[in-house]
C-alpha cells in the first residue's frame, strides 16, 4: 500500500499510518501488506507492473495524477465516484468509480480477483484511454486550437 503524499513532518501523517498498521495487525493481515510512504519512480514503476489494478481511495479529490499513471501502465483504477477521477476514469471501461465505502470498494476488487483477464482488458482500454485524452500531444493539440479559437476570435 503506498501512502502518496506522506509527510513524515505531519503529526496527522504518522499517525494514520500507524492506525492502518494497527488495524492490519488487528485483522491478521499484516504479513500481506508493505506500507510504503514514498517511492522512486523505478520502484513506483516496479509496484506498478506487479499489480492487479490500482485503488485510488481520496473522497473529492482535485484532478490527481495517480489514477492517470496508473491507467498508463495499463492498469485499471478503482476510485471515489467524485472530484477529479469521475473526469479522469470511464467507469466500467478504465476502472470503476464507487460509493466511497468499503463494500463498494471491494465489490470492484472482487470481480477483477475473480477475473484477471478482465483487469487485463480494462488496463488496455485505460491505456488507450489515457494516450487519446491526456497526451502531452493531445494536450498540445487541444492548446493550438485553443489560441487559434482566440486569434480567429480577434479577426472578427
Amino acid at each position: 500500500m503506498e501512502l502518496s503524499g506522506f509527510d513524515k513532518r505531519l503529526k496527522e501523517n504518522v499517525e494514520y499510518l500507524e492506525e492502518l498498521k494497527d488495524l492490519a495487525e488487528k485483522e491478521g493481515v499484516s504479513n500481506k501488506i508493505r506500507f510504503v510512504v514514498s517511492c522512486s519512480t523505478a520502484e513506483r514503476n516496479a509496484l506498478l507492473s506487479e499489480c492487479l489494478c490500482v485503488l485510488y481511495t481520496p473522497k473529492d479529490e482535485h484532478f490527481g495524477i495517480v489514477p492517470l499513471e496508473a491507467m498508463a501502465a495499463y492498469k485499471p483504477v478503482i476510485a471515489c465516484n467524485s472530484g477529479g477521477p469521475v473526469d479522469s476514469i470511464k467507469n466500467g471501461v478504465t476502472g470503476f468509480l464507487c460509493n466511497p465505502t468499503p463494500q463498494d470498494f471491494s465489490l470492484a476488487m472482487t470481480r477483477f480477483i475473480e477475473d484477471p483477464q478482465f483487469a487485463e482488458t480494462m488496463g488496455r482500454e485505460a491505456r488507450k484511454h489515457v494516450v487519446e485524452s491526456f497526451s502531452t500531444k493531445t494536450f498540445g493539440q487541444h492548446l493550438n486550437r485553443y489560441i487559434l479559437d482566440i486569434h480567429r476570435g480577434k479577426e472578427d
